[in-house]
C-alpha cells in the first residue's frame, strides 16, 4: 500500500486528493457533494480519485477524512435525543446559559435564540454533592434515583444520554458510577461524562459541549460505520483517521467516542496545509481565505502556527472544545444575490449550494450567485468547465444576474461587478475579526487564499487589507484535503489548576503538567502510536487574578524547575498587551493546563522544482474580455499545468485548473515560484 488520501465533504463540492508515497506525486479530484448521504458522494470521489492517480482502492494506505456532519448537525438542529443526568436543583443548566447577544448594539431585537439541545422533558436531577474546592463527597450519589431516571429515559426514547453533575471536575467518581448504571440499564444506549470531555471548571460549558457530543454520537457512529463498510465494499483496507476541529487526526473509533471535537473539521485542514505552505516559502505570518461554494472560513497563522482557541462557536452555540480560530461568514461561490425592499443589495448568507447550485451550473438554480456574477465579468473564461466535467452555462448566469441589474436600474455588468464588490466586503470584515480586532497589523502578513473560489476574489481582498504576497497554492480547490495529508495524530488534555504564581511554583506547575503528559501518553499508545513517534505541547491557560479573560500560554516544561512562572507571565503579560493594549500590577492565576499529546506522521512532502524562463506565452489558451473597474480589459487566459516556476505574468490575467480559477488583477504581476505557488505583488507603480 503505497498512497495516502485525503476526502473532505463540503456543502458543494467533495473534494479528494491522492499522495503518492514512493513519488511524491499529487493527484487532485473533485465531485458534487450528496447532502443526503454524505458517504455516496465520498465513495464516488475516492473511486475517481485513485484511478485518475493510477492506482487502486486496495492500494491505499492511509485515508484522512474532514466532515461538515456534525457542523451541519448543530446549524440544523437533526442531532439526536438527548437525555441528561444533571445533578438536583440545576435541571436548568441549559437554559441559564451564558448572558450574550449576537451582533452590535440591538442585535438582540431579531435574535432568536434556540431550544436547549437536551430537552427539559428529558432532564433528571439526581441526588448527590461535591463539594468545592476540595473534592470531597458530602452527599452520596442516590443510585436508585439513577436507575429510575435511566429507565424512564429510556422508556420515553432518548437516543444517548449525558452525564454532568455539579463539581464533577473535582471528583469524577460519582459520573463514573452513573455511567456504570447506565451501562447496566440501557446498554445500547450512547452515554457521556462532563470529567472526561471538559473535566474543567465551568458548569454550563461543560455540561453544553457534553450534551452536544451526545447530540452528535448516534449520528457520527452510524456516518463512520456506513462509510468504513462502504470503503470496505470497494476494497479498501486503509486506515482512516479523521481530521479534528483542531486540525489533527484521531481514530475513526475515537471520534465515535468524542464527535464534538469534530465540529470544524474541514475549515481546519485548509489552515494547517496554508500554514505548511507559507512556511516552506519563508512567509511564517499569514492570513488564511478560504472560499468554497456555501461560506467563506478565514484564520491567523502566525510564526508559522495556526492560531488555536478553547471555544469553538457553531451557530449561536460557543462550546468548548479545541479548534484551529476560525471565523466563517457566509460567503461562498453558491451565495445568492437579492435586492432588499430599501433598493440595497444583499449577498449571502443564503447559498444555491450544490442542487440546484448557481445558474450557470445548468441544474435548475435561477437565483443570481457570485459565481454567475463571475461568469458575467469573464473571471472565468469560456473554456473553463467545471472540474473539467460540467460545462458552464453563460446565457442563464447572465439571465439571472439581469435580474438584480433591472431591480437597481444598471448595467448587468455593474450589478455583477456589485455583487463581487459586497462579497468582497463580507470576506474582508471577517478577516479584520482574525486580525486588526485582536491587535495585528495584516500589513504585516501573507495572504493564502484557497478554496474553490478564493483564488477569484482573494487579489481584490489582498488590495484592500494591503496583505503581501498572495499565495495561491496548487490545487488550491482542494487544499483542506491536502491539509490533512499533512497532520498528525492528536488530542488534548486538560485540568482546572486555579493556583496564582504567589501560591505555587515552577516544580509543581511542572509535576500537574507531567501527570497529564502520562494521560496523553496512554491515549496515543492506545492509537497505535509507536513511542518514537509520540511528542507533547504544553500550555498554562492564564488570566490576571479575578480577571475573567484568558489566554493560552505554551509552556517550555523543563524551564519550570529553573526559571519558575516568570517566563509564563511575560509571554502572557505581553500577548495581553498587544490584544488589549494595558497591562495590570496584579498576580498572575492559572486557571487550567493542559498538554497536546501529537503522534507524528510522515505526511505530504513539498517538492521543488527547476526555475524556467520568465515567459509564459506557451501556457497561454486564450484572450478574452473581462471586466475590471468599469471597464472591459483584453485578458490572457493560461493553464495553469502548463505553467512552470519562473513564469512571470503580468495583470490582468487569468489563470484556470481543474480545481480553482486564479484572478489577477491590473497593475499587478504574478510569479510562479519553485514550489508551483501562484505569488501576486502589486505592480511597481502602486
Amino acid at each position: 500500500m503505497t498512497h495516502n488520501l485525503g476526502v473532505d465533504v463540503g456543502g458543494t463540492f467533495t473534494d479528494v486528493i491522492v499522495f503518492d508515497q514512493e513519488t511524491h506525486e499529487l493527484t487532485v479530484d473533485k465531485v458534487l457533494s450528496t447532502p443526503s448521504n454524505p458517504s455516496e458522494g465520498v465513495i464516488e470521489g475516492v473511486g475517481e480519485a485513485v484511478e485518475k492517480a493510477g492506482t487502486t482502492v486496495g492500494d491505499l494506505d492511509l485515508l484522512f477524512h474532514g466532515t461538515t456532519v456534525v457542523t451541519n448537525m448543530l446549524l440544523e438542529e437533526t442531532g439526536s435525543r438527548v437525555g441528561l443526568l444533571t445533578t438536583a436543583g440545576h435541571e436548568d443548566v441549559l437554559h441559564l446559559a451564558r448572558a450574550w447577544t449576537p451582533g452590535p448594539l440591538y442585535g438582540w431585537m431579531d435574535m432568536e435564540k434556540p431550544d436547549p439541545l437536551a430537552d427539559l422533558v428529558d432532564t433528571r436531577g439526581i441526588g448527590e454533592t461535591i463539594s468545592s474546592p476540595d473534592g470531597e463527597e458530602t452527599e452520596p450519589l442516590d443510585e436508585a434515583a439513577v436507575r429510575e431516571a435511566v429507565q424512564d429515559l429510556e422508556a420515553a426514547g432518548v437516543e444517548s444520554v449525558t452525564v454532568a453533575l455539579l463539581n464533577s471536575y473535582l471528583n469524577p467518581t460519582h459520573e463514573q458510577r452513573v455511567r456504570e448504571i447506565i451501562e447496566e440499564e440501557a446498554p445500547d444506549l450512547p452515554v457521556s461524562i462532563s470529567s472526561e470531555i471538559v473535566p474543567e471548571y465551568g458548569e454550563y460549558e461543560r455540561t453544553l459541549t457534553t450534551v452536544i457530543n451526545d447530540y452528535a454520537r448516534p449520528t457520527v457512529i452510524n456516518y463512520l460505520d456506513d462509510l468504513d463498510d462502504s470503503l470496505a465494499a470497494i476494497g479498501s483496507e486503509a486506515t482512516m483517521n479523521v481530521v479534528r476541529s483542531d486540525g489533527g487526526l484521531m481514530s475513526s473509533a475515537a471520534a465515535k467516542d468524542r464527535p464534538v471535537d469534530l465540529a470544524l473539521s474541514g475549515p481546519s485542514g485548509g489552515v494547517v496545509g496554508a500554514a505548511t505552505i507559507a512556511d516552506k516559502k519563508g512567509v511564517p505570518d499569514v492570513l488564511t481565505l478560504d472560499m468554497g461554494g456555501t461560506s467563506t472560513d478565514v484564520s491567523l497563522v502566525e510564526d508559522g502556527t495556526p492560531e488555536t482557541s478553547r471555544q469553538t462557536k457553531v451557530g449561536y452555540r460557543e462550546f468548548k472544545s479545541r479548534s484551529v480560530d476560525v471565523n466563517t461568514v457566509g460567503a461562498g461561490g453558491g451565495s445568492i444575490a437579492r435586492v432588499q425592499l430599501s433598493g440595497s443589495l444583499q449577498v449571502g448568507p443564503e447559498s444555491a449550494g450544490a442542487d440546484p447550485g448557481p445558474a450557470s451550473y445548468g441544474q435548475g438554480g435561477e437565483q443570481p450567485t457570485v459565481t454567475d456574477a463571475n461568469v458575467v465579468l469573464g473571471r472565468i473564461p469560456p473554456s473553463v468547465e467545471l472540474g473539467g466535467k460540467m460545462e458552464l452555462d453563460r446565457e442563464a448566469a447572465h439571465e439571472a444576474v439581469a435580474t438584480v441589474a433591472e431591480e437597481r436600474n444598471s448595467t448587468v455588468e455593474e450589478a455583477a461587478q456589485a455583487i463581487l464588490d459586497i462579497v468582497n466586503e463580507n470576506m474582508h470584515g471577517a478577516l479584520r475579526v482574525v486580525s486588526v480586532e485582536r491587535g495585528y497589523d495584516p500589513r504585516e502578513f501573507g495572504l493564502v487564499a484557497f478554496g474553490g473560489a478564493g483564488p477569484m476574489h482573494a487579489n481584490a481582498l489582498a488590495d484592500i487589507m494591503g496583505a503581501y504576497p498572495l499565495i495561491i497554492p496548487p490545487g488550491p480547490g482542494v487544499m483542506s484535503a491536502f491539509g490533512f495529508l499533512t497532520s498528525d495524530i492528536q488530542n488534548e488534555f486538560s485540568e482546572t489548576y486555579l493556583q496564582t504564581d504567589q501560591d505555587v511554583d515552577g516544580a509543581a506547575v511542572h509535576d500537574e503538567l507531567k501527570t497529564l503528559e502520562a494521560e496523553a501518553d496512554e491515549w496515543l499508545a492506545g492509537e497505535g502510536v509507536p513511542e518514537s513517534d509520540r511528542a507533547f505541547e504544553y500550555f498554562a491557560e492564564c488570566r490576571y487574578y479575578r480577571q475573567d479573560i484568558q489566554m493560552s500560554i505554551p509552556v517550555d516544561v523543563e524551564n519550570l524547575t529553573e526559571t519558575g512562572l516568570a517566563e509564563i507571565k511575560a509571554d502572557f503579560e505581553d500577548r495581553h498587551d498587544r490584544r488589549f493594549g494595558f497591562s495590570l500590577d496584579a498576580p498572575l492565576e492559572i486557571a487550567n493546563l493542559r498538554v497536546i499529546g501529537k503522534g507524528l506522521l510522515e505526511g505530504v512532502t513539498i517538492e521543488e522544482s527547476e526555475m524556467a524562463g520568465t515567459d509564459p506565452s506557451a501556457a497561454e489558451v486564450e484572450q478574452t474580455e473581462v471586466y475590471f473597474d468599469g471597464e472591459y480589459y483584453d485578458t490572457p487566459t493560461y493553464d495553469r499545468t502548463a505553467l512552470r516556476p519562473g513564469h512571470e505574468l503580468a495583470g490582468p490575467a487569468i489563470v484556470t485548473g481543474d480545481d480553482s480559477t486564479v484572478v489577477v488583477q491590473p497593475d499587478h504581476a504574478a510569479t510562479i515560484d519553485r514550489y508551483g505557488n501562484i505569488e501576486i505583488e502589486r505592480g511597481e507603480d502602486q
